[in-house]
């Protein structure tokens, strides 16, 4: 089959993106999924709303080789992103915080407009095509799949995804992109919940409640969010700790807590002040009703449970070193940290190939020239809100561009 003038391994968010935009340019592209279907991990992305970028990019909400990704960062804002996606005919909505989705709401819409628009510019896809080897050839790169089937292509474009979600990303582009010369950083699961063990979250299991929620290293605060937490058994997730869990990477093991607060609203003397008005109005109540008040009534009961109060005492009967005990406890629960959930829960990757060993740019590879990588293969994550796709479509237009030898 061919010779293509791209073969594009990976029909994820990057690689539909570059297809587009190479085969726009004229150039014969091939796109190689694994699967017997592509998009499929795009479907499940933003709970099948699909969050595909945000309007306030900026490289803090990045993870990895922030500092060599900021130029292209800096070229590709989300406004762009947008427009790109009207070109396409698929209409976005942003939410307060910038947060980009289809107007549709349904990651369905956004597939549809990739593969149609792959359709229409004549991109090749070819399912259930699982690539076990690249290799050189005199006129470009010869990819050979597992059941022994190969093409050719002039240039060559990896983006096959991460090792994040198994079940929906092969990763198995990183072994491809060692055996053209690259280096992989240790992986490790980002954008996940926190191992949390104890008795105490596995009570609190299912339940959530707004919190400060702070990632600390002994005494020392390493990066805090305030968001929705949700407790598991043995685990803390949500939005504001999934963010935290990309800061896991890179430290040394040991005394890694996570704190919460679960009234940031007030300070402790405010907080102190409340409780002490509640003793005072209502003495009768059970000591373990102490938090009704202010919190999930199951979060509040179980904390207060956790204090190690009799069963049958009275809120009255609480002393004012008792009632700052409390305090202490709701404005930093704090929670012995394990380590990130495994795979199957994160959402990207942290780690992988250093964007030193790519060209900026146009993503090509100093390592292997007419090679290309981009979006989550690249050592370069982001946080919850979309930026992560944003990667994705930054990197594959721009490597789509390249593949034509034009800019994107």
């Amino acid at each position: 089959m061919g010779p293509y003038g791209a073969a594009i391994v990976g029909a994820g968010a990057s690689g539909l993106a570059a297809a587009i935009t190479a085969a726009r340019s004229g150039v014969r592209v091939l796109l190689l999924e694994a699967a017997e279907k592509p998009g499929r991990r795009l479907l499940a992305t933003g709970n099948g709303r699909c969050n595909l970028s945000n309007l306030h990019i900026s490289i803090q909400n990045y993870h990895g080789d922030s500092s060599l990704a900021a130029p292209l960062l800096e070229a590709w804002p989300g406004q762009r992103i947008r427009d790109w996606f009207q070109e396409l005919g698929l209409l976005t909505r942003a939410d307060g915080q910038g947060r980009l989705y289809p107007c549709s709401l349904q990651a369905a819409a956004v597939l549809r407009a990739l593969l149609s628009a792959c359709q229409h510019f004549g991109v090749d896809i070819l399912c259930g095509f699982s690539v076990a080897e690249i290799r050189r050839a005199a006129d470009g790169f010869q990819l050979t799949a597992q059941d022994g089937r190969q093409v050719q292509a002039e240039r060559c474009l990896l983006a096959g995804g991460g090792a994040a979600s198994p079940k929906l990303s092969a990763g198995s582009s990183y072994e491809l992109a060692k055996s053209l010369g690259h280096t992989v950083t240790k992986l490790s699961p980002s954008l996940v919940g926190l191992r949390t063990p104890g008795r105490i979250t596995r009570s609190l299991k299912g339940l959530r409640c707004r919190a400060r929620a702070a990632l600390c290293q002994g005494s020392r605060e390493l990066a805090a969010e305030s968001g929705e937490v949700i407790f598991g058994n043995g685990s803390v997730s949500g939005i504001c700790v999934m963010n935290l869990s990309a800061r896991l990477r890179g430290l040394p093991g040991g005394h890694i807590s996570l704190r919460l607060d679960l009234a940031e609203e007030m300070t402790s003397a405010q907080l102190k002040a409340y409780l002490e008005d509640v003793r005072e109005h209502f003495p009768a109540r059970p000591a373990w009703e102490l938090f009704d008040g202010l919190l999930n009534l199951r979060v509040g009961q179980e904390l207060a449970k956790s204090l190690g109060w009799p069963h049958e005492r009275g809120i009255g009967a609480l002393s004012s070193s008792e009632l700052a005990q409390a305090v202490k406890l709701l404005k930093g629960f704090s929670l012995p940290v394990e380590g990130p959930l495994g795979w199957e829960n994160a959402q990207c990757t942290a780690g992988g190939i250093p964007l030193n060993q790519v060209e900026i740019p146009t993503l090509q590879s100093r390592r292997t020239p007419g090679l290309y990588l981009s979006g989550e293969l690249l050592d370069l994550d982001g946080d919850c809100g979309g930026f992560n796709l944003h990667w994705a479509w930054a990197t594959g237009i721009t490597a789509g561009g390249a593949l034509a030898g034009g800019k994107s």
